[in-house]
């Protein structure tokens, strides 16, 4: 009777908790029928508005299996790309911090308020073609995080703690302060660090980080799946000999890092390039400012061979093998994307001013006429891209456009 009676009690608990909590007011409102996946086509010579809609929770534009995603104060939901009709909606009390993608999911990052602060530590993973919940996971991030993914992990930034996880959003490795330390006291050998930009690549996860003592910035690799989580393994780290310096791109032997002079600088940075020999390629007009990016996030879009990198005044492809330049894009307003189904011969479509420019994204030579697109903001507004199927997307600061071929 004892037993029967604890289990009644726990069951009850549990209930009331539930209620209680925050899992009381999820609204999860899964779509009765699935999104399809929309067929590609042919680049378009001609593009126009179908619909819009605000997401200032998604630093860049979400096309993510069969859907469009926004995010915002009341939650996250999955839109058809052709119609911008809502298929599905979760909700939490807190605004979401942020909302990326990774392993196929949309992964949304909520606010929790407790006795230490706000923080965003509620994530939850859920399917974009009807919104149904995954794993879920507390995470120790803070405002300003942004989620950057890579192979079979993703990782969440910070100014002084960044966190991996693998697709079942169990942690793998974590840099810098540990809110509730349970780690050995040498765990983490660079505790009183500030990160500048972080970036993933290739298995690893590298920051540029500023530590009491050095001279200079540091350059540090470490890999994104340890052998255990309680202390990060550290690929390299290397003091860069200048200040301001900042993390462009990563693969799993080399590191891409534009100095305040306008150059940019490819590293080895695992043990079996130790020997290699640095270049340096001077950027010249097409260098931009080396302050650190927005949510210390270092993001390219890979496009076939090559990575596409918005320096702030242009678009430059690097090569996705030994990181150097291969063409340049002078004017650019974001790095660009892939156009859906163009592989091998990948096609990137990168914005500029007077619409999107359609180019080979191997030579960076056009492949047709640029697409005009009428955006009606002032000068040099950022304007960030993807695509899916038919429908290109484009984040204007926080709004969401979808523009698709005419008829």
């Amino acid at each position: 009777m004892a037993v029967a009676f604890l289990a009644v009690a726990a069951v009850v608990g549990t209930l009331l908790v539930l209620a209680s909590g925050d899992a009381g007011d999820t609204e999860a409102r899964v779509a009765p029928v699935p999104l399809a996946p929309a067929p590609d086509g042919p680049v378009p010579t001609a593009l126009t508005e179908a619909w819009r809609a605000e997401s200032p929770a998604t630093p860049a534009p979400l096309a993510i299996g069969p859907a469009v995603i926004t995010a915002g104060p009341d939650g996250v939901a999955g839109l058809d790309p052709a119609t911008g009709r809502e298929a599905w909606r979760y909700s939490r009390p807190e605004a979401p911090c942020t909302v990326g993608s990774g392993f196929g999911d949309v992964l949304a990052v909520f606010r929790t308020d407790g006795a230490l602060g706000t923080w965003c530590s509620d994530v939850a993973a859920l399917d974009p073609a009807n919104g149904a919940r995954g794993p879920s996971r507390n995470a120790d991030l803070r405002e300003g995080t942004r989620l950057l993914a890579d192979r079979d992990h993703v990782t969440g930034t910070g100014a002084d703690h960044v966190e991996t996880w693998r697709s079942d959003l169990v942690l793998t490795t974590e840099v810098g302060r540990v809110a509730t330390p349970v780690q050995p006291p040498d765990a983490q050998p660079r505790a009183g660090c500030t990160n500048g930009s972080i970036a993933v690549g290739g298995g690893t996860v590298g920051m540029i980080q500023r530590c009491p003592g050095d001279d200079s910035d540091r350059l540090t690799v470490v890999d994104a799946d340890p052998s255990s989580s309680e202390k990060p393994e550290e690929r390299s780290s290397t003091l860069l000999g200048v200040r301001g310096a900042r993390l462009v791109a990563l693969t799993d032997q080399r590191a891409a890092w534009a100095a305040p002079d306008g150059t940019l600088h490819v590293v080895g940075t695992s043990p079996d390039t130790a020997d290699l020999a640095g270049t340096v390629d001077v950027l010249g007009p097409a260098a931009g400012p080396t302050t650190d990016p927005p949510d210390l996030a270092a993001t390219v879009r890979p496009v076939g061979t090559v990575l596409l990198w918005w320096t702030g005044t242009a678009t430059v492809a690097l090569d996705s093998g030994d990181l150097r330049p291969r063409w340049t894009v002078p004017g650019a307003l974001g790095a660009g994307a892939a156009w859906p189904g163009s592989a091998p011969a990948a096609v990137a479509l990168v914005p500029v001013p007077d619409g999107l420019a359609v180019l080979d994204a191997a030579t960076g030579a056009p492949r047709g006429p640029t697409i005009p697109v009428a955006r009606g903001l002032p000068a040099g507004t950022p304007v960030a891209v993807a695509a899916t199927g038919t429908t290109v997307v484009e984040l204007r600061g926080s709004t969401v456009v979808a523009l698709r071929p005419p008829g």
